[in-house]
């Protein structure tokens, strides 16, 4: 007794040249529960493959216009999946030698024994399931890696969006406690009628405000990409207006503050506030470092570069140690500790990469630091930003 197909592969495709061929097998295959499609040569055997479908075809070698190796070859391009087995005769085992090198499942020889048939088609239908199984197993674990990937994403989402949220108040707190410590010595100063106490807690006030503002600034400069406005913006005059904006900052840590601009000073296609900030950020951090130590001086350059200028801040203070250098970029890290919200640098190169130029740097631990604000004189019309032009 015949075993029943698989319902799942029970479609199949019977090409022959031969008509009693055709229709005794067809027969034949019906009653055993096959699907059964014929075709009388190569060409329709291949428009009915392509209509229909099959999982299994069972084709004949020798046929006139595209013979059985042909319709093999053409079958395992459309659908590598499907099984074939190919029918020949006694004198062309070449052909079938062929026809399993190009990935038939099998071959019989003709006179077709119903037996070895049978056997060929049972064999197709294990390799059709094991090809389900292995489908099947491969969608499983994709989709767990892919649960997996989510929890874990979702995780460090979730931890980063802490880390985030743990800085953030950390930097408030710590404005917060300036906030009220100025509005104390305000209200100390009243009662006391200490202009001197009064000064000293307005000063304190305006200094913690202007760390809440800068904090809001850089906020809101990290959570969207920005299109830089851009003009023609002469480097000197930038560089001079940055310096000037900190030389009381400088003199008050008893910091040297020093400017070189170079008489071929050109000027830069550039979103003027933004490179304004970034230039303060690179300087306001030099000054602080340099203030760390005795005789502390900053020095503001400018490099021209055949196509781009690099902004040069150069300080003598400590430089960075190991962990604040494999942290430089990276938000709410500053080694200035309750002093800083570890944005400035972060700011500085989204600006610089939003203007297609980039944030370069020279550590020397102990005897400073050197930051290079690098941009591109101009940027082309149609070019997407690089940061990977060399200024020398």
């Amino acid at each position: 007794m015949t075993q029943a197909p698989d319902p799942r592969f029970n479609r199949l495709l019977l090409v022959d040249d031969e008509p009693g061929i055709r229709k005794m097998m067809s027969l034949d295959l019906s009653s055993d529960g096959y699907q059964v499609f014929t075709a009388e040569d190569g060409t329709k055997g291949l428009e009915v493959f392509d209509r229909e479908k099959p999982c299994l075809v069972l084709t004949d070698l020798k046929m006139p216009g595209i013979d059985g190796i042909e319709v093999l070859r053409r079958i395992k391009e459309k659908s590598p999946e499907t099984e074939v087995i190919v029918i020949t005769g006694h004198g062309d085992m070449d052909l079938a030698i062929r026809s399993l090198q190009l990935d038939a499942s099998d071959f019989i020889t003709k006179p077709v024994n119903p037996r070895a048939l049978q056997v060929a088609l049972e064999r197709a239908q294990k390799r059709l399931a094991l090809k389900a199984e292995l489908r099947a197993y491969t969608r499983e674990l994709e989709q767990r890696v892919a649960d997996a990937t989510e929890k874990v994403v979702a995780s460090e989402r979730l931890a980063a969006v802490g880390q985030t949220v743990s800085s953030l108040v950390h930097s408030i707190k710590n404005m917060l406690s300036g906030l009220k410590g100025g509005a104390y010595l305000i209200k100390e100063g009243r009662s006391q009628q200490s202009e001197k106490m009064m000064d000293h807690g307005m000063e304190m006030l305006q200094r913690n405000l202007r760390r809440v503002q800068n904090l809001v600034y850089d906020l809101l400069t990290l959570a969207k990409p920005r299109q830089p406005k851009l003009e023609e913006v002469p480097t000197a005059e930038l560089m001079r207006e940055a310096v000037d904006l900190l030389a009381p900052l400088a003199q008050d840590k008893e910091v040297e503050l020093s400017l070189e601009v170079p008489k071929e000073a050109q000027s830069v296609h550039a979103d003027r506030k933004a490179i304004l900030d970034s230039l303060i950020n690179l300087i306001c951090n030099a000054v602080d470092a340099a203030a760390t130590r005795s005789g502390g001086w900053v020095k503001v350059g400018l490099i021209n570069g055949r196509e781009e200028v690099a902004f040069e801040v150069e300080d003598n203070g400590p430089g960075l140690d190991e962990e604040a250098e494999s942290r430089i970029f990276e938000g709410f890290y500053s080694s200035k500790g309750a002093a800083g919200t570890g944005l400035g640098l972060m700011v500085t190169q989204k600006i610089a990469r939003e203007h297609g130029g980039r944030v370069d740097y020279d550590n020397r631990p102990g005897q400073g630091v050197t930051f290079w604000l690098v941009l591109p004189k101009r940027l082309p019309k149609e070019e997407e930003p690089s940061h990977l032009r060399e200024i020398w």
